[in-house]
């Protein structure tokens, strides 16, 4: 699901929002379990990115009766902008990414991959510019083993504090060197806005303590997070 409301201007607003700083901004606001666990990290150093969630459900195949792979209609269906977010139901045995298969969603507009499971071609994939956040890397291909069988509906993803986070088509994903976050549609512009006033509160803070005000004084002249809306 394409969401119109994420403009580009909100879009690069968020790249530039620390996720620590939405993380502690989406607690306020009323929800505290939206980011993604820390085992799905980057294992390139790629950077920022911010855009409305494609999901993608993955299985095993068993090795023997092989479900329907709809890969080639995930790659037809993915948006310009898109990030990808792969739920493999805890596979864990080959690779469900490499360079190939990173083209081709890199053709159709998508800009970055979240994954709960392993990648493999990690170097020619951050030539690609197209940041992955990942469990682990592995060479060993699926071969046959994983199959894509759902495609634009709601996925389950491990989170940090909470077994699981919902990501509903269109939520938007934020992520950076130190995790990923989903922020719901409904939340979008007052989080972007709320966050970017708790940023201002903490850069007058550091300036009062530099200036070699008291850190207790210093904080309680900037009050960080009495501004921030429930969504």
């Amino acid at each position: 699901m394409h969401d119109d409301t994420l403009s580009p201007d909100l879009l690069e607003r968020y790249r530039r929002i620390p996720v620590a700083v939405l993380s502690d901004v989406m607690a306020k606001a009323g929800c505290p379990d939206q980011l993604l666990s820390h085992e799905l990290r980057s294992f390139d150093g790629s950077g920022s990115f911010a855009g409305p969630a494609f999901c993608v459900r993955g299985q095993s195949t068993g090795g023997n009766e092989h479900p329907p792979d709809i890969r080639f209609e995930m790659y037809r269906r993915i948006h310009r902008g898109a990030v990808m977010v792969v739920a493999t139901g805890g596979y864990r045995t080959t690779a469900i990414l490499g360079e190939n298969m990173t083209v081709a969603l890199k053709q159709r507009g998508c800009q970055a991959i979240v994954l709960d499971g392993p990648y493999r071609d990690r170097s020619s994939i951050a030539a690609l510019g197209v940041p992955v956040r990942a469990r682990f890397v592995t060479p060993t291909a699926s071969g046959g083993r994983y199959a894509i069988v759902a495609c634009d509906e709601a996925v389950q993803m491990p989170g940090q504090s909470q077994p699981a986070v919902t990501v509903h088509p269109g939520d938007l994903v934020v992520g950076d060197e130190e995790g990923v976050i989903v922020i719901p549609r409904r939340g979008v512009h007052s989080i972007a806005e709320d966050a970017e006033r708790v940023i201002a509160a903490e850069e007058r803070t550091r300036e009062r303590m530099q200036a070699g005000e008291d850190a207790e004084q210093a904080y309680k002249a900037n009050d960080r997070f009495g501004h921030v809306r429930k969504i």
